[in-house]
């Protein structure tokens, strides 16, 4: 079923650029080819990134056109998720230790302030 209200908008916005500025194939310096957004829910805020990728010009090398992402995206959720991290290490242990039910842990994450439905804490709670 589709949303019935609107997302809110960010509250947060964070831009995100790789560490590693040179190809570790070629050591040629690797250029800024595009940028990447990407909307996250974590428990503070409402967060969007952007996030700048970079890729290598050299044609001899084997990682020609392959895109090196930023980082300090993997600390802050997973490849193709809108939760981050900190949604899933609070709901860990409200889970396994307090075996709380998935009606008891939607109400404290809409406590919290996160638009989140029924229905993606059961996902959720089965990651």
């Amino acid at each position: 079923m589709a949303r019935t209200t609107p997302r809110p908008p960010p509250t947060l916005t964070q831009t995100l650029q790789p560490i590693v500025r040179h190809c570790p194939c070629c050591g040629d310096r690797m250029w800024a080819a595009y940028h990447h957004y990407r909307t996250l829910t974590t428990l503070e805020a409402l967060m969007r990134l952007t996030l700048q990728m970079r890729r290598c010009r050299n044609p001899a090398c084997p990682q020609v056109r392959q895109p090196s992402r930023p980082e300090a995206a993997g600390r802050l959720a997973r490849p193709k998720h809108a939760l981050g991290l900190a949604v899933l290490t609070f709901l860990g242990p409200q889970r396994s230790a307090h075996h709380a039910r998935v009606p008891t842990i939607h109400p404290s994450l809409v406590a919290r302030g996160m638009a989140v439905a029924p229905r993606t804490v059961t996902h959720l709670v089965e990651r």
